[in-house]
């Protein structure tokens, strides 16, 4: 929703409204407890015996496999290292593995900006990583913990109706053996606004709490004989590498992985916490429309020329029974009535559409079809050890008329790519877009006895819109 400039109050950085300062005490005292907690007695962690109130403790995360598997229906339908467990083992896995960022979410690890007292909130800048030190499997539970929080003031020096805020976020995740299977970090920049007095509309719902630029006013574009045609070459060149070893001496610098295609998605995954990974969304529609016999099924909406399957079921995977689905906010577990009276924002409002409207594809989405792309590219005998990846840089926040503060958090992958150096993310991916996957060999090395390659990758719109960008180091076979 637009408000006037003037309802507005203008604030600087450093200076802080009373009723910022008490919430911002707080905030800053939890960020400095967790960052002087020093190392963790892990063992204690895992056997429930830590003292009550150590800080940084987050979320116990079961990994059941029907949530794994649910997530591989939509991201890894063909790649029988992540659906076939007697297959996996026969690889050297002790199951189907869980998909690189299980249990790694974003919104548990991060703490927003005094929530209780901010009016509307604008999220820019998102610039994600996580490595992986030892893979995930069902039966797992994961111990997500805090290790480092800060908070960066950017609001300009002449005065902003917006306080701006870079918000940068460390923690660990542990397996039930005491095992470090990930190392996270999580940074965004909040730009929040306070209402003059009487200017406050009695009610605040999401609608006039969210700030955004206005992605959906991209055009839509509609799918056509010749798109399917493009899209079916595309589908035809995708290889999954599997048991066929890719080697670190075969690899190149300027090598060009695959093209890797998701079809028009029809909605997008919400943010679930505290999985990582979203649940809803659509999977691909690829086998269908590569398949004679199963295309004749299809229908093609008159709107935007996408083809579906008649019922949505079908091409929807149904979130399982077992899913222990829980908000989590400031740190603790909430209600979503209690949420929304704290000045919360459930984000799944922001991905959800209606009918024929169009709504953002959450961040991560573009990390898991990248990791999809990557798994196809390195076979089963790679090993993904980091994935970063980022949305929404300030050019493209003022481009869409809603200027932000640099957040120096904030990596830009492409800028590290020479053919690809005078471009960005441009866009916000939106339902109905395709996700096309690309990316480039940038470097090769040899780091703690490891064979790594880096790869830059990147996600297209059908328009060639940038809307995802990031970075993946991979640990391939060595011949020697």
């Amino acid at each position: 929703m637009e408000y006037e400039k003037q309802d507005f109050i203008v604030v600087y950085p450093g200076q802080y409204l009373e009723k910022e300062k008490k919430a911002l005490e707080k905030y800053l005292e939890e960020c400095e407890r967790i960052n002087s907690r020093g190392p963790l007695d892990v063992e204690a962690l895992v056997n429930g015996t830590l003292p009550e109130g150590t800080p940084g403790i987050g979320p116990v995360v079961p990994v059941t496999e029907a949530m794994v598997r649910y997530n591989h229906a939509k991201y890894e339908q063909e790649n029988p290292l992540f659906n076939d467990a007697e297959y996996a083992k026969s690889k050297g896995f002790e199951d189907i593995p869980a998909y690189f960022a299980f249990g790694a979410h974003d919104d548990t690890f991060t703490s927003p900006y005094i929530p209780e007292v901010r009016d509307t909130l604008l999220v820019s800048q998102i610039s994600h990583r996580v490595d992986q030190l030892a893979p995930v499997y069902p039966g797992d539970t994961l111990y997500l913990v805090f290790d480092e929080r800060s908070i960066l003031d950017l609001t300009p020096p002449e005065g902003s109706i917006h306080r701006t805020m870079a918000l940068h976020q460390l923690g660990s995740i542990y397996n039930q053996k005491g095992q470090k299977v990930n190392a996270v970090e999580f940074n965004l920049t909040e730009s929040v606004r306070f209402f003059k007095d009487g200017k406050r509309p009695q009610e605040m719902d999401f609608s006039k709490i969210w700030e955004a630029p206005d992605w959906t006013s991209k055009p839509n574009h509609f799918y056509t004989e010749e798109d399917y045609v493009w899209m079916k070459e595309i589908w035809k060149q995708e290889k999954i590498q599997g048991g066929d070893t890719r080697y670190w001496e075969d690899v190149k610098i300027g090598d060009t992985p695959a093209m890797t295609l998701e079809s028009p998605i029809i909605d997008s995954v919400l943010p679930t916490a505290p999985y990582g990974m979203g649940i809803g969304g659509t999977r691909s529609l690829k086998k269908e429309l590569l398949n004679e016999e199963l295309f004749k099924t299809m229908v093609k909406r008159e709107a935007d020329g996408i083809y579906v399957l008649a019922d949505k079921k079908d091409y929807t995977p149904a979130v399982p029974d077992d899913a222990q689905v829980v908000m989590i906010f400031d740190d603790g577990r909430r209600t979503d009535e209690e949420k929304a009276e704290e000045g919360g924002v459930d984000t799944s409002d922001i991905h959800s559409a209606g009918g024929e409207d169009r709504a953002p594809i959450i961040n991560f989405f573009g990390r898991d079809v990248a990791l999809h792309h990557i798994n196809n590219w390195m076979g089963d005998e790679g090993v993904i050890k980091s994935i970063s990846w980022s949305i929404m840089p300030a050019e493209t926040h003022a481009a869409y008329g809603k200027p932000v503060p640099i957040n120096p958090y904030y990596k830009s992958y492409l800028a590290q790519l020479p053919s690809m150096a005078d471009r960005c993310v441009d866009t916000h991916g939106l339902t109905k877009d395709i996700a096309l996957v690309k990316s480039e060999v940038v470097a090769k090395y040899v780091k703690n006895g490891e064979y790594l390659v880096k790869l830059i990758w990147w996600t297209e719109d059908i328009e060639g819109g940038i809307y995802n960008e990031g970075c993946a180091e991979v640990a391939l076979k060595h011949r020697g």
